[in-house]
């Protein structure tokens, strides 16, 4: 493990349905990993058949509060934080959510396109990968406007696209994906950089390079690194690889969260 500072704004605990170790479980790897700061960000999700899931965020804020009493002492600053699939198309509830609780860090990611999870290879079926690829991006600009602090993982389409076609061609992405890039900097959102495929082959991390690049050349001021944790064997995961893609495209490093959100804006501290 690298002498620098590691944070992980975006992982899960047993308080979303994919998780698999407790709140508690988590600091005490991140700390044995090396990282100094993290945020729990646990699912609130909107499916295609009408199922919603959430976590109990009451004892979800008590956890975090033993946590932070714990693992404070020890050196791990522990941030609140959740992430909402798909935000855009369930306002209201997002309204009332963030409204009802108050969170340090929210993240709104896309799930699902035109009814189709888009970690699956069906969400290709019958259809240009191009289109696809400009389908998914322009959800991500409208994305931006909700409530959130980050949009995460802008790259996670390429992976059934990679699996069906190979590494996207940055020159074909540029027209639908510069747009939705412009939306998310003019909101102000922090972009990130998620970790788990960036050791994928077929690589694509030399169309992360450029698609950052746009980001910057966007507006776009900041990026994080996050891992995306389900398992603690996951937590900071490629956190130097992607520290390189990220300076490569011409930021500084990673974005620390009382970056994206002024401190005395963040409820815990």
């Amino acid at each position: 493990m690298s002498s620098s500072r590691h944070t992980d704004y975006h992982m899960h605990s047993t308080f979303s349905l994919d998780g698999h170790y407790s709140p508690a479980e988590m600091c005490e790897a991140a700390l044995a990993r090396g990282v100094v700061e993290i945020a729990i960000t646990d699912h609130v999700e909107w499916e295609p058949s009408g199922r919603h899931t959430r976590p109990d965020f009451d004892h979800y804020f008590t956890a975090l509060g033993s946590c932070r009493t714990v693992y404070g002492p020890q050196g791990l600053t522990i941030y609140s934080g959740l992430e909402l699939g798909n935000p855009h198309q369930h306002r209201a509830e997002v309204d009332d959510l963030l409204a009802t609780y108050a969170f340090d860090g929210v993240i709104a990611s896309l799930h699902w396109l035109d009814g189709q999870n888009i970690h699956a290879t069906h969400c290709f079926e019958d259809r240009d990968p191009y289109a696809v690829y400009a389908a998914y991006f322009e959800e991500l600009g409208k994305m931006a406007s909700v409530a959130c602090d980050l949009i995460a993982h802008f790259d996670r389409i390429f992976w059934p696209g990679t699996q069906l076609y190979g590494p996207p061609d940055a020159r074909r992405l540029e027209g639908a994906v510069r747009p939705a890039l412009a939306q998310i900097a003019r909101y102000g959102r922090v972009l990130e950089l998620n970790t788990r495929f960036l050791t994928y082959e077929p690589s694509w991390n030399d169309v992360l390079v450029t698609v950052l690049t746009w980001f910057r050349e966007e507006g776009g001021r900041h990026v994080a690194v996050n891992s995306d944790a389900h398992r603690v064997t996951e937590i900071g995961r490629h956190w130097e690889l992607g520290q390189s893609i990220i300076q490569a495209a011409g930021f500084p490093g990673p974005a620390p969260l009382s970056i994206w959100r002024p401190v005395t804006q963040i409820a815990g501290y």
